[in-house]
């Protein structure tokens, strides 16, 4: 049976442990996180006091949900960093409810986590055999068991903001969604798409590095609130994410804390969800194109007859400047650097006889850029043009030039 399934147990073992290396492993963890960067305070966002309409009551859980998530913990669980297993808090449900009641309602309330509650051991599990970089390790997050109940009472609250149709092409973390949904619905439009007559379809397949690890609060926090959810949860999910401290055990071995407020730990109740958020507006923009959604792992699927790619090739670039998350003044800068320059150098000695199908072709350059920049771009037309005028009014001006003699006077007495 091995050798048909191929399987083999793992054999990835941690070797050579010791304190720096668990410090080592603890900063590539946390390489994202950067000393420059600053995060608003998750009081900005909750409602102002002097503004009646723009109050809405915090989210209350009742003593009944406390006992209910309780119930649920598995007595087995690992502890998290404060040490308490989950079969304490099965054993003395009784005596914890109402405290753990009022607590969660007071955090709920003034939007605010106690620093012990979002601390983190992160265990490094190896990827593959044998170990070759830090990077072959995956970071897993052990949380306090009762933050874990927290969380699942916060899960079904942004879960009954969010309208039913919400990223439907999401195939991950999800009731009723799998891999044996996502595969049929990228393949069922290709087929019949290859049906018709001059037709082929391109698809990329991408798979983000580290994506909960780069989650940025801010980011997050804004597409929350466009989403509708309360600004009460928005602020929570904020102090949630911001100022987490973080050990790496290694064995025996712990290393030093951090304090990071970027992503989410892998291993916490909310980061599937939380990721599904920010990613939810990843999503296509022509008709002939899908982009399906496995967790992190994204496939743009291009629907080409013709030969005509622009519109796929249009929904890559938006998938990278999305990816990037790159505003309209850098892509524009971008693009007269790197891209502009390019299509226009000498632009005054080749375009004029350019045939009009190369001149579609480059003007379908610009007219793709300008549809990811956001903003109107001159075209190629009209570049040629410019920049013709402003170097016969260059030349005219200087009699010495061996073209001057190439401009005739006009009837009026003018050159041009």
């Amino acid at each position: 049976m091995r050798d048909i399934t191929n399987h083999r147990s793992s054999t990835a073992k941690t070797e050579n442990l010791s304190v720096q290396l668990a410090e080592e492993i603890n900063s590539f963890f946390a390489r994202f996180e950067t000393p420059q960067q600053q995060h608003s305070s998750a009081s900005a966002l909750l409602p102002s006091s002097s503004s009646p309409g723009s109050y809405s009551a915090p989210l209350t859980v009742t003593e009944h949900d406390v006992r209910r998530v309780l119930l649920a913990v598995n007595p087995r669980k690992a502890a998290g960093p404060d040490g308490v297993p989950g079969k304490v808090l099965r054993a003395c449900i009784h005596q914890l409810t109402l405290i753990f009641t009022r607590l969660f309602n007071l955090s709920l309330d003034q939007a605010a986590i106690p620093s012990c509650l979002k601390s983190a051991t992160i265990i490094p599990v190896p990827k593959k055999s044998p170990i070759s970089s830090i990077n072959d390790y995956r970071p897993v997050a052990l949380t306090p068991v009762i933050m874990k109940c927290f969380e699942r009472l916060l899960l079904q609250h942004i879960k009954d903001h969010l309208p039913p149709e919400f990223d439907p092409h999401q195939f991950a973390y999800r009731a009723n969604r799998s891999t044996k949904d996502a595969i049929p619905t990228a393949l069922h439009p290709v087929l019949s798409h290859l049906e018709q007559r001059q037709s082929y379809v391109r698809m990329l397949f991408v798979d983000y590095s580290s994506a909960f690890n780069t989650i940025i609060p801010d980011i997050l926090i804004n597409k929350l609130v466009t989403l509708g959810l309360p600004p009460l949860t928005c602020a929570w999910i904020k102090d949630f994410l911001t100022n987490r401290p973080q050990t790496v055990r290694l064995g025996p071995h712990l290393s030093s804390t951090r304090t990071l407020s970027t992503g989410s730990p892998q291993g916490c109740v909310l980061s599937p969800l939380l990721y599904s958020l920010y990613t939810h507006d990843c999503s296509p923009t022509h008709n002939n194109t899908l982009i399906i959604k496995f967790a992190d792992d994204t496939t743009v699927v291009g629907l080409i007859s013709k030969g005509d790619e622009a519109e796929y090739r249009e929904e890559v670039l938006k998938l990278a400047a999305w990816k990037y998350k790159l505003n309209s003044d850098l892509l524009l800068t971008f693009y007269r650097s790197s891209i502009e320059s390019l299509l226009t150098y000498c632009i005054t000695v080749w375009y004029g006889s350019c045939t009009k199908a190369d001149r579609v072709r480059l003007q379908s350059v610009v007219k793709t850029a300008q549809k990811i920049i956001g903003c109107p771009l001159p075209s190629m037309m009209d570049i040629y043009s410019s920049r013709c005028l402003s170097r016969a009014a260059n030349i005219i001006k200087d009699s010495s030039h061996p073209g001057f003699n190439m401009f005739r006077l006009l009837p009026s007495g003018k050159r041009y």
